[in-house]
């Protein structure tokens, strides 16, 4: 038995804390072993094309930037396509809430990788969307005019049916390659999301709700996705 002890606390409280801390070790030597395996991956195949965006950020809205330049001086890229179509009113509730913690995070990540935010609907709205939001870190960049999403799976049968997709790209001796994506269904990028997480450790848990709660509503999404028949 841990020898740790909170004010007043029960045997039967801690005899579970111990049984609950046998398993949340078992879950991190999983996670670990998880991304041991990812990192042994073979080569993915070799970038399509080295695809044109336009800069979403303040100081740059409409400027042109290829796939390759967003590299900088790294060799790694993680780029997030979030859900955010050319006709949406508003963004994806919960891929907003994935960026504004990416945003914060984004300085740290910065200094071994490369790290962008995309989505489809034009840089201008993007822009606007990000100073509603505040976010002021994180590279932003729009792929209207670019293939880019539809090869790399970040949409359906059409620009507005986006979906949320972390892609990661390496670069070696001036070739870019595809290194990993997400492909499972649902909770996807669980692992980076403080939201989610941070309610994993309250005794309320997650709500009970297809996605957080928000200050604004996303209609197209309602519309043409939760509520989809």
């Amino acid at each position: 038995m841990s020898e740790l002890r909170y004010p007043n606390e029960s045997r039967e409280y801690r005899d579970a804390r111990e049984s609950l801390l046998k398993d949340e070790k078992e879950l991190i030597d999983k996670v670990k072993s998880v991304a041991a395996k990812r990192r042994a991956l073979p080569p993915g195949g070799e970038l399509k094309e080295d695809y044109v965006f336009e800069w979403a950020n303040d100081g740059k809205v409409g400027k042109s930037v290829t796939f390759s330049e967003l590299f900088a001086d790294k060799n790694t890229l993680l780029l997030y396509s979030f859900m955010y179509g050319p006709n949406w009113d508003n963004p994806c509730p919960s891929c907003t809430s994935l960026v504004d913690g990416f945003d914060r995070t984004w300085y740290q990540v910065a200094h071994d990788a490369s790290f962008v935010a995309i989505a489809k609907a034009p840089a201008d709205r993007i822009n606007a969307w990000a100073k509603l939001r505040g976010w002021s870190q994180i590279p932003l960049i729009s792929g209207s005019n670019s293939p880019y999403q539809a090869d790399y799976k970040c949409q359906g049968d059409s620009d507005d049916r986006q979906l949320p997709v972390m892609h990661v790209f390496t670069r070696q001796e001036g070739k870019i390659f595809h290194f990993w994506g997400t492909e499972l269904s649902g909770n996807h990028l669980d692992t980076v999301w403080p939201y989610w997480n941070l309610m994993d450790f309250t005794p309320e848990g997650r709500p009970d709700i297809p996605v957080p709660q928000q200050n604004f509503r996303s209609k197209f999404l309602e519309e043409n996705y939760l509520h989809k028949k």
